[in-house]
């Protein structure tokens, strides 16, 4: 009823209620998803068994798991990241506007390479969908890499601030200093206000 009879995803205008989940290969997930239910999907946790539940999520890895995410390359996935998708979902994965739809392209910084790859593939709500001859099973897999890369970018130190940039960054520092120097001056004065 949500997810289609082959896991292809039912498309739904205000949410994307029923992603395609042809993509996920990982059983481990798909059964903390109907264990738990993530975002808007309820939890089967009363409803089915433990086993019950290990056969479902066997079944979508194993039956309905179709599109292959193996052999991408995040180098080129960023390319092709920003012919097809950075007009709406921005560079930053982080989603924005879209003027010609009056909505809104969803933020893909939490959302799973199964969810990415489903909904490159079926194109839910005003997005278009991207078929094999448009971009192939390894050029998806190269988009859900360069996202996963983009969700998750390397710290080499630091505290990343959730990357909001080296303005606010560097504001940040520069407080820092200053109220170093404020206790330096008043352990100075002797720690008298």
């Amino acid at each position: 009823m949500c997810h289609g009879d082959k896991g292809q995803g039912v498309n739904a205008i205000v949410s994307i209620a029923g992603p395609n989940i042809q993509a996920e290969h990982d059983p481990g997930q798909v059964l903390t998803a109907v264990e738990v239910g993530p975002s808007h999907m309820p939890s089967f946790a009363r409803i089915l068994s433990v086993e019950e539940m290990r056969a479902v999520s066997s079944f979508v890895a194993t039956k309905i798991a179709v599109i292959p995410l193996s052999g991408g390359n995040v180098s080129h996935g960023g390319i092709l990241y920003r012919t097809y998708c950075a007009a709406c979902h921005r560079t930053d994965v982080r989603g924005g506007a879209l003027a010609f739809s009056g909505g809104n392209a969803p933020d893909l910084s939490e959302k799973s390479p199964a969810i990415i790859a489903g909904a490159i593939r079926s194109g839910p709500g005003a997005m278009p969908s991207f078929a094999p001859s448009v971009l192939d099973d390894r050029e998806l897999a190269s988009i859900v890499d360069y996202v996963q890369a983009v969700q998750h970018p390397p710290n080499p130190g630091g505290r990343p601030m959730h990357w909001i940039g080296p303005v606010a960054e560097g504001l940040a520092a520069w407080i820092a200093v200053l109220a170093l120097v404020a206790v330096t001056m008043w352990i100075e004065w002797g720690g008298k206000g």
